[in-house]
């Protein structure tokens, strides 16, 4: 399963340098002859240099040229082109039905465009070495550090997600080696999370940061990045329902990796944690 990288293109393309973005422009407007071009070649078409191009491509995420014409001819091979759709007025249940699920296969599928497993491990064994895990979001970036939080705790470890800042700034401060400040923002700006990566840096607290592909405070401050696809933003999606759903992926590849690697424990953990709340049902 491969994301898009026309839609990631798509996404990333206001905030792109010039020269970059005509690179980009070009390739939105002729994807199917690009992946047939040389680099020098598209730098002519584009009006831009094959430095330009390799600097798109890394800031793509891409290992190069060649890299890009892969992903080129994966999206151009589909027979319904990747995208994103917002519901429109008067919108039929059906067609209401039909886009919920395609952007939500489209953000799982992007979803893998920066999944590295390499990363993944590191931070599984962060989470391992953990004595106590925080977690933090704002809005809908909240629920996914609950969401977190939860599952994390059933597995024994002494994992939150606070929604008292103060009360974090605080927990920070007085955290033990090793541990954990996990903050999850889909603009990667959202002031309450910023600040409290700083804290955590200040403290010495390694950090972990769930948000969008791209430059941002949080990737800036993030001991540890796991970015989540940038999607174009429309109308009736502003609501994060696609960002949510990558940040919740991402933390379930987190968990099933965690689980993985003791695998009789996180069973036995389970069956406890389910045995201790069956009464309430």
């Amino acid at each position: 399963m491969t994301g898009s990288i026309v839609v990631q293109i798509e996404a990333m393309l206001p905030q792109l340098p010039e020269s970059e973005r005509k690179a980009a422009q070009y390739i939105l407007d002729a994807p199917e002859e690009v992946s047939k071009l040389s680099i020098h070649a598209m730098a002519e078409k584009a009006g831009t240099s094959a430095a330009a191009i390799t600097r798109l491509c890394r800031s793509l995420g891409l290992t190069g040229f060649p890299d890009l014409k892969v992903r080129l001819s994966v999206d151009n091979a589909k027979l319904q082109k990747p995208g994103y759709y917002d519901i429109e007025r008067g919108e039929t249940v059906h067609n209401v039905i039909q886009k919920t699920v395609a952007n939500s296969l489209q953000a799982i599928q992007d979803t893998v465009l920066h999944l590295q497993p390499e990363l993944i491990e590191k931070v599984v064994g962060l989470f391992r070495k953990a004595p106590v895990i925080y977690m933090y979001g704002v809005g809908a970036s909240g629920i996914v550090a609950a969401d977190a939080a939860q599952k994390w705790l059933r597995l024994g470890k002494q994992a939150s997600a606070l929604q008292d800042g103060h009360l974090l700034a605080a927990a920070l401060a007085s955290a033990p080696a090793d541990a954990l400040f996990m903050g999850v923002s889909y603009s990667g700006n959202t002031k309450e999370v910023v600040q409290l990566f700083r804290v955590a840096k200040q403290y010495g607290v390694h950090s972990i940061g769930i948000s969008r592909f791209g430059n941002h405070k949080v990737s800036e401050l993030a001991d540890s990045m796991l970015y989540t696809p940038l999607a174009p933003e429309a109308t009736l999606r502003s609501g994060a329902t696609g960002s949510r759903l990558a940040q919740l992926v991402v933390i379930d590849i987190l968990f099933f990796a965690y689980a993985s690697t003791q695998f009789e424990a996180t069973i036995a953990r389970l069956g406890q944690t389910h045995e201790a709340i069956s009464f309430l049902k």
